[in-house]
């Protein structure tokens, strides 16, 4: 404890002091098997998410506005200043940078933390990490965006997309992440499937549980959360209960056999979801003091505790939502209902598409699915609308590349299906590739390829972070 004190006041984090002791405990409660440098590198990535919480999400003063606009033109250059941080952070977190030497501390931290973990994490989980904190700066960047939005009179973010954005930045992710590249399990990566599902249930029920803690704070600094949306708080809760339940359930087979990733994952969920029933740990003297369903004086019908399951009370899940989820876990999905989803979501328009994606499919036994999988495929590069790379794959070291040898691609508006949407052609394969918007980081694709009845599904995630540049260019 006095060694993570030291660094926490050495740096000059933004952190509270008084938080060191809750901080050391969490880490211990989590994998109380971790050897102890181990545990304090997790301690250190905890209240440096602490840290950057406090930085990105706290909220935006009035400054004073002089007869010139000097207020406003104040406002402009902090969120500037804000935003080059996380440019900076990225480029640390991407290996681009160093950071060891920056003069802010945060920058400063961060580099601390990617050295030890690079030093004794698994390479291979690593990636998996490094991804989680990437998100983590872009749903922040969200989040600031939706409250300016919000706060010029504009309107709210769908839920779907909120709770996506917002399972980032609850820290669950980064933490369980680290976790897993920390531990010297056997074979963990066969089990990242299920372990990553139940992680995406795990992060939005924290999620839930925190903007019912800290609603009143939120709204009082003019930010949007689930219940600003318009989420009730019983349905909140019902939901952060039914995401908990469902997480435990599918990590039960692990647990059972005792593999410590499944159960650090449910040690981290149980202590978040404990910790948010007493107390709102980000601003703790402004936390709201109602109590949340289940709690003493709450109203009599909620449920006595969030490990409590109440089938018949939860509200239907969408298929919106169990796609998002079936993405996130690796898993299948029905062809039948995908078309009936890629048929009623919006189209999209080229701007939303420029950018790196990461691709996926909804089942393994097709032709078009043994192809990707043995070309290792990672995703689409979109530059612009003639300038798209449609095989991004990996090399047999892990490197992103750009496999050219069945020709580029291009896009274009296209009607199918009865609706007009950007489209991606390729320029030398019989070949159309249609996307329909989940979210705006979450795509459902089909590819309609000729004298092919079955259309294929798939989707594509857009990449948070720089991955591995094609071979040849420079870092």
């Amino acid at each position: 404890m006095p060694r993570l004190d030291i660094w926490l006041k050495g740096l000059g984090l933004p952190v509270s002091p008084a938080l060191v002791p809750l901080m050391c405990l969490q880490t211990a409660f989590f994998t109380p098997w971790l050897p102890p440098e181990r545990c304090y590198l997790l301690s250190r990535l905890t209240v440096w998410l602490m840290a950057i919480d406090n930085v990105l999400d706290a909220p935006e003063l009035p400054s004073p506005q002089g007869p010139l606009g000097t207020g406003t033109g104040q406002r402009a250059t902090e969120r500037d200043t804000t935003d080059a941080r996380v440019r900076a952070w990225h480029e640390v977190l991407a290996g681009r940078a160093d950071g060891s030497t920056s003069a802010d501390p945060v920058t400063r931290a961060l580099a601390e933390i990617v050295a030890a973990m690079e030093h004794d994490g698994r390479p291979e989980l690593l990636t998996v990490w490094r991804k989680s904190m990437h998100q983590t700066l872009v749903g922040m960047d969200r989040e600031r965006e939706a409250a300016r939005t919000a706060a010029t009179g504009g309107g709210m973010p769908c839920l779907a997309d909120y709770l996506t954005h917002g399972a980032w930045t609850i820290g669950v992710e980064q933490q369980v992440t680290a976790l897993w590249a920390l531990m010297d399990e056997p074979d963990l990566p066969r089990r990242l499937p299920v372990l990553r599902g139940a992680l995406r249930q795990a992060a939005i029920a924290i999620r839930l549980l925190n903007d019912l803690r800290g609603h009143q704070r939120e709204r009082h600094e003019g930010k949007t959360d689930a219940l600003a949306i318009g989420l009730g708080q019983q349905e909140a809760y019902q939901r952060a209960e039914t995401a908990l339940d469902d997480c435990r359930r599918s990590l039960a087979p692990l647990t059972a056999a005792g593999y410590g990733s499944a159960v650090a994952l449910e040690r981290v969920a149980l202590w978040h979801a404990r910790m948010y029933h007493r107390f709102d740990p980000v601003r703790p003297g402004r936390a709201d003091s109602a109590p949340l369903p289940g709690e003493p004086g709450a109203t009599p019908h909620a449920p006595p505790t969030p490990s409590a399951r109440r089938p018949k009370e939860t509200p239907p899940m969408s298929t919106e939502q169990e796609v998002l989820d079936v993405i996130a876990s690796g898993g299948e999905y029905d062809d039948a209902a995908l078309a009936e989803l890629f048929d009623r979501l919006e189209p999209v328009d080229v701007d939303l598409l420029v950018g790196t994606w990461e691709g996926g499919g909804f089942e393994r036994t097709s032709e078009n699915a043994a192809q990707l999988a043995h070309m290792r495929w990672y995703g689409k590069r979109f530059v612009d609308a003639e300038h798209v790379e449609p095989l991004l794959c990996r090399d047999e070291h892990g490197a992103v590349f750009s496999f050219e040898g069945m020709g580029l691609a291009t896009l274009r508006e296209v009607v199918f299906r009865g609706k007009q949407s950007a489209a991606m052609v390729y320029d030398q394969l019989p070949i159309v590739d249609h996307f329909r918007r989940l979210t705006d980081d979450v795509l459902l694709c089909v590819m309609d390829k000729k004298d092919d009845p079955a259309d294929f599904y798939f989707h594509l995630t857009r990449v948070a972070g720089p991955v591995s540049p094609p071979a040849g260019e420079d870092n």
